[in-house]
């Protein structure tokens, strides 16, 4: 994983977690059908919505594919738009994870490159579509504002927990971006960050090396 690529990692892993826990909540039980022409994804039960193609899984060669890379598929190009921003980032940033056509799985991961692209579209939520030999991933907007509105305690800390057991990122820079748009205010000490919104608190622990250690927290009373 690239240093720059690794940046906007810590920086929207969180974000994109939080959004996925609560589309997962809103989804339930489901399945989905990609229709590339209409360019929407059909979830039954749940709807049908505007979708964004970013990339395909190969679980045989173990391998990513940008959608725009994807000639043979012939993909309209408004459902490109998307991964199409994030492949001009990567040429002017330098940042081959995000313009390289194509890479191993084990220099980063389906996972990570739909929440890159998923952090800061503020009212979409990324998906993994699985099939026989892959996975798709594509971005999904128009979904209820309650999947983007922010989240209670609990799964603000199953948010931060997860994310750090999941990526290697930078854990005060994961921790920050997360619970800002959350909003929460934050205070960084030497040793701790502590993070207010109403009547619930955190308090971040780091270690030497700047790595969330302990998370302590306070319930809002109900």
């Amino acid at each position: 994983m690239s240093p720059k690529f690794k940046f906007l990692l810590s920086r929207y892993a969180g974000i994109s977690l939080a959004k996925q826990l609560a589309l997962g909540d809103f989804l339930g039980q489901h399945s989905w059908a990609v229709d590339i022409e209409a360019g929407t994804v059909t979830f039954s039960p749940g709807g049908t919505y505007p979708l964004q193609l970013l990339g395909t899984e190969a679980t045989g060669d173990a391998t990513w594919l940008w959608a725009w890379a994807n000639e043979a598929s012939h993909l309209p190009p408004d459902l490109l738009q998307a991964c199409r921003q994030l492949q001009q980032l990567g040429h002017e940033q330098r940042i081959p994870e995000l313009c390289d056509l194509s890479f191993s799985l084990s220099q980063v991961d389906g996972h990570a490159l739909a929440a890159v692209a998923a952090g800061p579209n503020t009212h979409s939520c990324y998906y993994r579509g699985p099939y026989d030999g892959g996975a798709l991933y594509f971005l999904v907007s128009g979904l209820p504002d309650s999947v983007f509105a922010p989240a209670p305690l609990p799964r603000v800390l199953t948010a931060l927990t997860q994310t750090l057991s999941q990526f290697d990122i930078d854990h005060v820079e994961m921790a920050q971006s997360l619970l800002t748009v959350q909003g929460f205010t934050l205070q960084q000490q030497e040793n701790q960050l502590v993070a207010q919104r109403h009547q619930d608190e955190l308090c971040l622990r780091l270690d030497k090396q700047q790595r969330i250690q302990t998370i302590n927290s306070t319930l809002t009373p109900v």
